[in-house]
């Protein structure tokens, strides 16, 4: 059975990498993402902060993330946002 893969936002003020390797633990593909394209395709999507909600909105603002990630969640899709 092959596992869904999870899309992680690259907002550069998270740890990516334990986010990833939280998901590899327990047997989940993950990659890196920062477009809204890819925000658009992704079946799961993770948006990893680090409590600082000022600073991510200014991150997904310069990505161009914030329609996209407001879609996806009116939308009903598969999205976990961490610590934002």
């Amino acid at each position: 059975m092959t596992m869904p893969s999870v899309a992680i936002v690259r907002t550069g003020i998270a740890n990516t990498a334990s986010v990833q390797a939280a998901f590899a633990r327990i047997g989940f593909a993950s990659q890196l993402i920062e477009t809204p394209d890819e925000v658009e395709r992704a079946e799961y999507l993770v948006l990893p902060g680090v409590g600082a909600f000022g600073a991510g909105v200014s991150v997904l603002e310069r990505l161009e993330l914030v329609r996209p990630l407001q879609e996806r969640i009116a939308q009903n899709r598969s999205t976990l946002a961490i610590c934002l």
